[in-house]
């Protein structure tokens, strides 16, 4: 289990995506609105990173509806967005009763067809029967992070992520959120192994008490590792697959905090047609089961040149 750890500021990585994640109103209407945000840095590369699409998407429907907690999210990634123009965002009610509350969001870049269309819903919290698979008994957060593991990849016979190197390289692949595996998660490597990955995850400083915020940036998080056991069963590496976000489904059943370590336990149960499945359950240090999610992604060769 992690061990109380001492206060910790916010890294600016982690600054830039919580302003990312502040959708600005274009427009407040009944039942909907229309909102546009900035970029969080981009991490290395153009293409825009899904889960920052999802975390923003997220935080304009939470907007619409007051500040209420979502239970859950089904999204589609249509369209391959760009790291540095802004998103627009229109959020829409389609259903609203006593206890429910959905909506559809669309984002957009330069007013061209939808990149993201989400549904996300908010219930009102009521009692009823409680219960949930345990967690696993597993080791401590440590050993070397998932963007430690990506440069060493990327750079074999140079800059060693451990050692020092480029100091803006090291800052173009500072995630804002912290992932530790529980003994590697393995999509560098070529050795076979079941399809299941353990991880711990927290974001790099702490957060105010926003229970809407931390949602927001577990949807962020969620996109990072959820396909990593896709890879386990087969003798590639992950810089030898094409690999998209194709959907994306979260279930939020209890009230997170993710500025303390959390266990994202992984698993892919299948892998046809280039396509796989990569689920997902969240439990906090002391077991509690508060998240779910569940993509799948599109996994494919890469195009010999």
């Amino acid at each position: 289990m992690p061990e109380m750890s001492e206060t910790r500021d916010q890294t600016q990585a982690l600054k830039d995506l919580i302003a990312a994640l502040r959708p600005q109103p274009l427009e407040l209407r009944d039942g909907g609105g229309e909102f546009e945000c900035v970029h969080a840095r981009p991490l290395g590369m153009d293409r825009l990173f899904g889960g920052q699409v999802l975390g923003q998407a997220l935080a304009a429907a939470q907007v619409v509806t007051g500040g209420r907690l979502a239970h859950s999210l089904h999204a589609h990634f249509l369209r391959r967005g760009n790291g540095h123009t802004p998103i627009r965002l229109s959020a829409t009610t389609i259903r609203k009763s006593r206890a429910f509350e959905t909506l559809e969001i669309l984002a957009r870049q330069e007013d061209s067809e939808p990149i993201l269309q989400m549904v996300a819903s908010f219930h009102q919290d009521e009692e009823g029967p409680v219960h949930q698979i345990p967690m696993d008994a597993v080791g401590p957060p440590q050993g070397e992070s998932f963007e430690e593991s990506l440069l060493r990849a990327m750079t074999p016979h140079g800059f060693d992520p451990l050692e020092g190197g480029d100091e803006e390289d090291q800052r173009s692949f500072e995630l804002p959120v912290e992932i530790r595996s529980v003994g590697g998660l393995g999509i560098f490597s070529k050795d076979v192994k079941p399809p299941q990955a353990r991880c711990w995850l927290r974001v790099r400083g702490e957060l105010p008490e926003d229970p809407a915020l931390h949602q927001c940036l577990f949807a962020y998080a969620s996109d990072y590792a959820i396909m990593a056991p896709a890879l386990n069963p087969h003798p590639v590496s992950a810089l030898e697959m094409q690999s998209y976000s194709l959907d994306h489904a979260i279930w939020f059943h209890r009230p997170l905090q993710i500025d303390d370590w959390l266990l994202f336990e992984l698993d892919s149960p299948v892998a046809s047609g280039a396509r796989s499945i990569g689920r997902g359950l969240l439990y906090t240090s002391e077991g509690d089961l508060v998240a779910s999610c569940v993509q799948e992604g599109l996994l494919r060769p890469q195009r010999q040149s």
